[in-house]
């Protein structure tokens, strides 16, 4: 029969085959995460300030970025390693939480982009977000973080590994 499907062709084997694909590959990218935070990088802000950060300096990390994510703890971000200082776009692709923009340049907050919501369905256009000044480096953190810990435009953030 042309276009039709044997049930006899598939059994609970086939769907726990699958099950267990889906959970390895969730797994592997939180371990995935783990294991970038777990190398010690740190972005500290105005000396006092720590950040565990994943680093994004790849293409492919910097378009990923926390898309998909699971929301961050107070003290997690992710990093952003830009070649030169532009005004690079940022959105919010398949955000599922809130977060603060800090834009850098050199070791400098140069710009802040506050309380970033996440886009309220997959289908809705997004918004792009920029700094008002070129910056080679961008820390996204949890939304509030810029005001729970008094940021200030000037403020140096280093970046440790």
């Amino acid at each position: 029969m042309i276009g039709m499907i044997r049930s006899d062709k598939f059994d609970w084997r086939s769907g726990l085959a699958a099950g267990v694909f889906l959970a390895m590959l969730i797994a592997g990218s939180a371990l995935a995460w783990q294991q970038r935070v777990s190398r010690g990088a740190e972005a500290i802000i105005d000396g006092r300030i720590r950040v565990r950060v994943e680093i994004a300096d790849t293409a492919q990390e910097r378009e990923q970025g926390l898309s998909g994510h699971a929301p961050l703890a107070p003290d997690e971000g992710m990093f952003f390693v830009f070649p030169t200082a532009d005004r690079y776009s940022f959105w919010m692709k398949e955000m599922l939480f809130p977060i603060d923009i800090l834009w850098i340049r050199g070791t400098e907050l140069v710009d802040m982009t506050v309380d970033v919501p996440a886009p309220a369905s997959f289908d809705e256009p997004l918004p792009l977000y920029r700094p008002a000044v070129p910056a080679d480096r961008v820390l996204e953190v949890p939304a509030g973080f810029a005001k729970a810990h008094g940021l200030r435009l000037g403020m140096p953030v280093e970046l440790r590994y």
